[in-house]
């Protein structure tokens, strides 16, 4: 059977075609990307080409520094750090955000070097230098002595600001597009439950042994959920039910679970809990009273394993790490389930799996009585099609997931070193019809060394990075070692991979 984009496509209109509710416009267009992209691994490796990126692309685009709950009332500041540059941005007037070059004009100190909150001066604490909140020069300490500047040229330099879904972006760049004209009609598929609406309850971010690029690109596709995340793969989730398009600075991933699958066996019923099947091998898994793992493959080989996917007896040699660390690494602290979010899903009738339309509506519906108690009445407004993966990526780092899902990602060198990242995760919930809720939520930051688990606000998502994270610092040490000199990329299912490096190359070919 034929399979690639035409018939992921047609597929995914016939599905929206039988949904149970309207479905917004944004959800029935199509931009496929065609051709082919090939990128040399220099690209990841190398300080001469981070070089290029701080030059070309963090000193001249638009990117998102921080949410505007991070600083909610009139002097409060928060450094934003991107490749050895520092802006300090710093909320002037109840309506009014500015972002300053984090430096002090006398000898170059940072101003800021942490958050700070309802400052009335912004003063260096290396010699007292001092500028009023809209950026303009308070005092020069025995200024007697600095006889020969001119006042009226010291006050701070400024990045552009704008706004989009109360997220604060900057550019240094004084010139170019507006962020309105950068980022597009973005804003048009969040028509349900728009970015304005929703406020930030949990922020982690995490310094990871792996080139910005190498790290982000691990979560701008399906194509790995099968070896990496092979839990997540059941009878109605693969990774080639995954759509993906491309709109001006920005692209979009679709994964629907209802349409139908290709390429993987049927091993009949999931084993029971607390086992776990791999889907593309079938190995079942189970954790064991001295914590190590039986695995069972269907052929009726079996090994015992360490959690870190060591062989310790049997005749099955190797085994899929990521299952390992799922059950035997360390865990999340016990949560038990919702009784009341428990009790409206299991008000959903059963469905016949075979009946792909009854079988998407059947997990819509599950999905929208899960979420009853967080979004309200928009649960009963959302299509069907709402309640799939939906995730975006706005050139170069933004990641703003759709639909009602909370996670945000962003993705940024950590200082000048090509071979290290910082990836962060926000939760962002819908702001309650009284309009209060906790502000100011402090960055939870993990080493590279820590587990994802040491940040339960993240539920088992925290489970599902750390995956990743088995994979990410030997893809950086890989790319160092490889004999080839550029990457080859999907057609398809990189489409985003893709597209970004199209804007990357764009950017870095600008004079």
């Amino acid at each position: 059977m034929s399979y690639g984009p035409r018939q992921i496509e047609e597929k995914y209109h016939k599905l929206l075609a039988e949904d149970s509710r309207p479905v917004p416009d944004s959800y029935r267009r199509d931009s496929r990307m065609e051709g082919v992209t090939i990128v040399p691994v220099a690209q990841f490796t190398t300080r001469a080409f981070h070089d290029l990126e701080v030059e070309k692309v963090w000193k001249r685009v638009w990117q998102m520094a921080c949410h505007e709950d991070d600083i909610p009332e009139v002097g409060d500041s928060l450094p934003y750090d991107i490749a050895g540059l520092s802006f300090l941005v710093v909320r002037t007037a109840p309506d009014e955000i500015k972002a300053y070059y984090n430096a002090c004009l006398h000898r170059g100190r940072k101003l800021k070097e942490a958050p700070g909150k309802k400052a009335t001066e912004l003063r260096c604490a290396f010699h007292g230098w001092c500028w009023h909140l809209d950026g303009t020069l308070k005092e020069i300490p025995c200024e007697w002595d600095f006889a020969y500047l001119d006042k009226t040229k010291q006050n701070l330099p400024e990045a552009r600001v704008g706004r989009w879904g109360r997220f604060v972006f900057i550019n240094p760049d004084p010139s170019g597009q507006s962020l309105e004209d950068f980022v597009g009609d973005l804003s048009s598929h969040f028509s349900v439950l728009p970015y304005e609406r929703r406020y930030k309850e949990a922020h982690v971010a995490k310094i990871v042994r792996a080139n910005w690029k190498t790290t982000m690109q691990a979560f701008m596709e399906a194509y790995h959920v099968i070896t990496t995340h092979p839990q997540i793969i059941t009878g109605h989730t693969q990774d080639g039910n995954t759509k993906y398009d491309v709109f001006g600075n920005y692209s979009r991933a679709i994964t629907v679970a209802g349409m139908e699958q290709y390429g993987l066996p049927d091993w009949g019923p999931a084993p029971p809990a607390p086992s776990a099947r791999d889907a593309r091998s079938g190995i079942v898994y189970t954790l064991r009273s001295d914590g190590n793992l039986d695995a069972v493959a269907p052929d009726g080989r079996s090994g015992v394993f360490t959690p870190n996917a060591d062989w310790v007896s049997g005749e099955l040699g190797e085994v899929n790490p990521h299952m390992c660390d799922l059950l035997g690494g360390r865990q999340l602290p016990s949560r038990g389930l919702d009784p009341r979010a428990a009790a409206r899903v299991a008000t959903v009738p059963p469905f016949d799996p075979n009946d792909l339309v009854a079988r998407h509506r059947a997990l819509a519906a599950m999905q929208r009585e899960s979420l009853r108690g967080v979004i309200g009445d928009l649960a009963d407004r959302a299509a069907d099609v709402e309640f799939a993966s939906v995730y975006f990526t706005l050139f170069p780092n933004f990641h703003p997931w759709g639909s009602f899902n909370r996670i945000v990602y962003r993705f940024r060198p950590n200082g000048n070193d090509p071979d290290e990242s910082i990836m962060e995760c926000m939760f962002l919930a819908p702001i309650p019809a009284d309009g209060v809720y906790p502000k100011r939520i402090p960055i939870h930051w993990l080493g590279p060394d820590d587990d994802w688990v040491e940040a339960p606000e993240l539920g088992m998502l925290a489970k599902v990075f750390d995956q990743d994270w088995r994979n990410l610092p030997f893809v950086q040490q890989g790319l160092h070692a490889t004999k080839m000199e550029k990457l080859q990329l999907a057609s398809y299912g990189e489409t985003k991979l893709r597209h970004f490096h199209k804007l990357l190359d764009e950017w870095i070919q600008k004079p």
